[in-house]
């Protein structure tokens, strides 16, 4: 196989400098900063990859997951349990604080997924709490919880390169999701949701993150239309 050579490639990145429309991208709604700028490594994996696939975006097969049951005791350790009740409670009476549609789900399609960053004009950070509030403004999504969480790393942890976090990386830049179905209460009282997250090396975390502080609020949240 021939390697490309450094004139050659200065070609391609003319061409392509040359045609690509910059009025028609949003720098902000792209997350060009935080997937490129901020991540120079995996943007060139990424775009050597759309290079050697003739500048054609190859998705693969459609895929999907099953979820799993989630027991925050199990999963996390004891002291752990679903938030009951309202937000300035003590989390321990009352409904639990979830989205009751995320439990019925057995199957999910890949391609239903849905990445909400509840950002406004002029946002650039929020509170997770802020977050859960217009999440559930929002009736029309689906606040995907612990069994999708628990789905999606169960299946990375059986296909590693191979799996559904990956696959979301590759194709959308996805490095970062919080899971909004499901409120947890750790043994100290706090308010929590889960996320996962990709770390520099490439390989995949779990993570629980409090509602009551600050957060980035361009990470994205995942969700399925209504």
């Amino acid at each position: 196989m021939a390697k490309i050579t450094t004139e050659q490639l200065l070609a391609v990145f003319g061409v392509l400098l040359t045609n690509v429309k910059g009025e028609e991208i949003d720098f902000e709604t792209a997350r060009l900063q935080e997937n490129v700028i901020r991540d120079p490594e995996g943007a060139g994996k990424r775009f050597t990859n759309f290079l050697k696939s003739g500048c054609q975006f190859i998705i693969g097969e459609l895929k999907s997951f099953l979820t799993k049951p989630f027991n925050p005791r199990k999963f996390i350790g004891e002291g752990w349990s679903v938030w009951r009740g309202p937000a300035d409670g003590d989390g321990l009476s009352g409904e639990e604080d979830v989205d009751v549609r995320s439990l019925s789900l057995t199957e999910i399609e890949t391609s239903a997924l849905l990445f909400e960053t509840c950002l406004k004009e002029g946002d650039s950070r929020i509170t997770r709490e802020e977050k859960l509030r217009r999440l559930k403004e929002k009736p029309e999504y689906i606040r995907l919880g612990g069994n999708v969480f628990l789905g999606l790393w169960l299946d990375y942890q059986a296909n590693k390169e191979n799996s559904i976090l990956e696959n979301l990386y590759r194709t959308k830049g996805i490095k970062f999701l919080d899971f909004f179905g499901l409120v947890l209460r750790n043994p100290n009282g706090y308010r929590s949701v889960l996320s996962l997250f990709r770390y520099d090396d490439g390989l995949w975390g779990w993570s629980y993150s409090w509602l009551d502080v600050g957060w980035h609020a361009g990470y994205p949240s995942a969700l399925l239309a209504k």
